[in-house]
């Protein structure tokens, strides 16, 4: 065989090799199993962990350690907010994706044909979806189970109304649903009491008979089943999706008397210690879940997220505060408590970070600036879009009409910054209790500016936030330029979602949009 042609087979045949040799691809991330850890009730500095530059005496009467650690190794924010007022609206925004405002599922469900707020002189509750949420394919835990997920629900649920089918969490997409159902609060936090079981009772916690007449507290028999359900999980093999809402720190504010006694030598009056109590037996279990994903060796690649369903409670069943005042201050810095238009009844605590970073106690390269607090504004219609992309091994989902919110996991990965936009809420309803502006509302946030519109006075408020967290300065008259454009922002928002307003009671129809 000639040279030349020699050199040319020995060049073909390394060609032919180098095309045969197996393409190298970037592995592929596995999926991350997810926890979501859902407080009712929670507010803004009802816990250990600082949501603003330095602690606020407020916070030094609770004890998070456990919560505190998983801070330290993962993303706080400061601008988090739930995505309604109270309870029903932001369970099914999380499920949904959808703004309440445009479903119409703005108030706390239970009956098909009752209201529960409070009567107004001259407005009524308009027709809103007072059955709640509904079955359908686009439901955040029937996306996560189309991407092999194992999907489990554990707390209080409080997604629609009894009798619906959305009153049971599986049929919203949960594989495995562990006492919850239509009410929104138990019948009793005691199992020597039943958990409300008994007598005909809406609120009695169903599922949990194993626990009844024993001396145990809601929120460990809850814990306890948290843990089996991560046995068969990890059994199981699939990633999972656990949505572990507590009941806590729901009324009826009742001691945990594993925690109790050391506030009330504390000096805490008997409400504020056992809503001490309470938070202390969350974070309890939070302790126990990592101590479990540890055992299972699931921690790894485990991602929890902790956050309230609106603002914190600051009524009637609540005690003094630190400084010695009672209701509505419970949430200060911030104005008011759930179900109000204020801060105090809209912004929430929010903590991100991975569970085998809270065990060893060190930062990863999975969070960009671990241990960081944010400022970014973030709502909870966020997390439908983040966990979908988390499921998807962080690549966006696509995009799914008439959902608000955005993914945040690049945000957490890589510190990307979030588009600029506003944050809007709508509560046509005026809730029970008496209070700082408990009355119907529409409000929207963009950058540091917030307007309010309160529909029993017809009044308008303007606030800058980053000047005035406690919204006492109300700039509508000063701002005139800003007030106008907020406004329009705030008009042009309710048209595109369809919200709804108060009724008329005289004519019956429904109030202008303002």
């Amino acid at each position: 065989m000639k040279l030349g042609h020699a050199l040319t087979l020995l060049a073909v045949g390394c060609l032919l090799a180098a095309c045969q040799t197996p393409t190298q691809h970037t592995p592929v991330p596995k999926p991350s199993n997810i926890i979501l850890i859902l407080v009712d009730d929670l507010g803004w500095q009802d816990t250990g962990v600082a949501f603003t530059p330095e602690p606020t005496s407020f916070q030094a009467r609770y004890r998070t350690p456990n919560l505190e650690r998983l801070a330290a190794v993962g993303l706080r924010y400061s601008n988090a907010y739930a995505t309604g007022s109270v309870c029903t609206p932001t369970r099914a925004g999380l499920l949904s994706g959808e703004q309440p405002a445009r479903t119409h599922i703005t108030d706390w469900t239970l009956h098909t044909d009752r209201d529960f707020s409070r009567k107004m002189p001259d407005l009524a509750d308009p027709d809103w979806c007072k059955t709640g949420l509904a079955p359908g394919p686009l439901l955040l835990p029937e996306l996560l189970r189309k991407q092999g997920y194992r999907t489990i629900f554990i707390g209080k649920a409080h997604f629609a109304a009894i009798g619906t089918p959305g009153a049971d969490p599986r049929n919203l997409g949960f594989d495995v649903n562990i006492a919850g159902h239509a009410a929104g609060a138990p019948g009793s936090y005691y199992g020597t009491d039943n958990f409300g079981n008994g007598a005909d009772n809406p609120w009695a916690v169903p599922g949990l008979e194993k626990y009844h007449g024993q001396d145990i507290f809601l929120t460990e028999a809850l814990t306890l089943e948290m843990e089996r359900e991560l046995e068969v999980a990890a059994a199981d093999g699939r990633p999972f999706f656990l949505d572990f809402s507590h009941y806590a720190v729901h009324t009826p504010i009742q001691a945990d008397e594993r925690f109790a006694p050391a506030y009330r030598e504390a000096g805490l009056d008997n409400k504020e210690a056992a809503y001490a109590s309470l938070i202390e037996g969350v974070d309890h279990s939070i302790g126990r879940m990592l101590t479990k994903l540890e055992e299972l060796d699931l921690a790894e690649n485990t991602l929890i997220v902790f956050t309230s369903d609106n603002g914190g409670y600051s009524v009637g069943a609540r005690g003094q505060t630190p400084s010695g005042t009672g209701a509505g201050t419970h949430n200060a810095p911030l104005r008011s408590g759930k179900s109000s238009g204020y801060e105090g009844g809209i912004r929430v605590p929010f903590v991100v970070g991975y569970a085998d970073d809270a065990i060893r106690g060190v930062t990863s390269d999975r969070l960009h600036s671990p241990g960081q607090l944010l400022d970014t504004p973030i709502t909870t219609n966020d997390l439908y879009y983040t966990f979908i992309a988390f499921g998807h091994q962080y690549h966006s989902p696509p995009s799914i009409p008439y959902r608000e919110g955005v993914n945040l996991s690049k945000h957490w990965r890589l510190g990307l910054d979030i588009p600029p936009r506003v944050l809007a809420w709508n509560y046509p309803h005026k809730w029970g209790p008496k209070g700082d502006r408990y009355e119907p509302f529409t409000a929207l946030r963009d950058g540091d500016w917030k307007i309010i519109y309160w529909y029993e006075s017809a009044e308008w408020e303007l606030f800058h936030l980053a000047e005035d967290l406690g919204e006492r300065n109300n700039l509508m008259a000063t701002e005139v330029e800003k007030a106008a454009q907020m406004q329009d922002a705030l008009r042009e928002w309710m048209r595109l979602n369809n919200a709804q307003r108060p009724l008329d009671r005289a004519s019956g129809q429904m109030l202008p949009i303002p």
